[in-house]
């Protein structure tokens, strides 16, 4: 399970410093957050691990509610299931582009386009 994850909520998630998941590449299985959501901060760095609220009908800021456990809860959903699901949706990104990248590698050693006009997006069957 991922011990780290920053979500900019519509825009992109962060997983343990080591994937950056754009939001159109989520998936099909991440939890939902409310529109009320702007940031979701979990992770070891200086300073509060918090949700950062905002007016949905003007994009301000309005508040933040502190996390202090993975049990804490993000609108229908917990830290811990944002982080189980991030650990998840970063290995079925990883097992997609590297079926791209074969499929790539077969075309050049057999002189074939199967490969031709996609990308690994293609290869993920969770992606949304």
């Amino acid at each position: 399970m991922a011990t780290q994850i920053v979500i900019s909520n519509n825009d992109f998630i962060k997983v343990d410093d080591s994937a950056h998941i754009n939001w159109a590449d989520k998936g099909n299985a991440m939890p939902a957050l409310p529109d009320t959501i702007h940031y979701v901060i979990w992770n070891d760095l200086a300073g509060q691990n918090e949700i950062q609220t905002k007016d949905p009908s003007t994009g301000m800021m309005v508040g933040n509610t502190d996390l202090s456990a993975t049990s804490d809860a993000v609108g229908s959903t917990t830290i811990a299931d944002l982080l189980t699901w991030s650990e998840t949706r970063k290995g079925e990104m990883e097992t997609a582009e590297a079926a791209y990248n074969a499929a790539v590698d077969d075309d050049k050693t057999n002189d074939t386009t199967n490969a031709s006009g996609k990308t690994w997006i293609d290869y993920d069957p969770n992606y949304s």
